[in-house]
């Protein structure tokens, strides 16, 4: 079956049981044929162009990302901090931020689907971007990592996960757990769509002021604003680069 026949299946079914309430079991199907149908297309370039920067010497991420807005001061310090802690992603989807960044000490990924992102590209390519020196738990989000808990010192990103989870304020929460004094947190989500959603999205808020005041309480400290992505007319985007007092 074409990946465009099965996700318009999917949204037909899922969208009508969903009706009554977010169907994440049809959102991760809907998430699996969608990510399979990015790796087919865009992995072996991501891939060629990573082995290339790597061999370079390069960090792969830069302070041009949505994030550090191009200030370059602000992307040192924190690459400074991160080289030598303990990093974590939550919702990577199948290529990641930190997955590349092979220059950082230790690597931690929650993300229900991981194991299924690293069969395929296995399978498929020969090669992964899920190699053994990154630690993975395909577990949802909302579900802490007990070891994990008030280990995590060097950073915290999550990037258009949120809106693709079962409970976004449950992760948000464990996120906190996770977050030791000093840990960045790069932050980055749809929040509202404007289209009404699909079967792989839902609606969290439509105030990005309450989401503010929800860091705030769980201990983070705004640094700065992210870029939107999207641009005016998308959908409302809830971007920050904080850091846990």
């Amino acid at each position: 079956m074409k990946l465009t026949t099965a996700l318009k299946r999917i949204v037909r079914r899922g969208w009508s049981a969903a009706l009554g309430g977010f169907n994440h079991r049809a959102a991760q199907t809907y998430e699996r044929l969608s990510a399979q149908g990015s790796m087919r297309r865009d992995f072996p370039q991501v891939y060629a162009n990573w082995e290339r920067e790597r061999a370079a010497g390069g960090l792969w991420q830069s302070g041009g990302d949505q994030w550090f807005l191009g200030n370059e001061d602000l992307w040192t310090t924190f690459v400074a901090h991160v080289r030598e802690r303990t990093n974590l992603e939550i919702g990577s989807g199948p290529f990641g931020y930190l997955a590349p960044c092979y220059w950082m000490k230790r690597r931690i990924v929650i993300d229900p689907l991981v194991d299924k992102y690293r069969a395929y590209q296995l399978k498929r390519f020969g090669k992964t971007f899920w190699t053994a020196d990154i630690e993975t738990h395909a577990v949802p989000a909302e579900q802490v990592v007990e070891p994990l808990r008030g280990a995590v010192d060097g950073c915290i990103v999550s990037r258009n996960a949120l809106d693709h989870m079962e409970d976004p304020l449950a992760a948000l929460e464990a996120v906190c757990a996770y977050a030791a004094p000093g840990c960045y947190l790069l932050l980055w989500s749809d929040i509202w769509h404007r289209d009404g959603g699909d079967v792989g999205h839902r609606n969290i808020t439509r105030s990005t002021t309450v989401l503010d005041k929800m860091l705030d309480g769980l201990g983070f400290a705004i640094v700065q604003n992210g870029a939107a992505i999207h641009g005016a007319g998308g959908h409302i985007e809830y971007g920050r680069l904080a850091r846990k007092r």
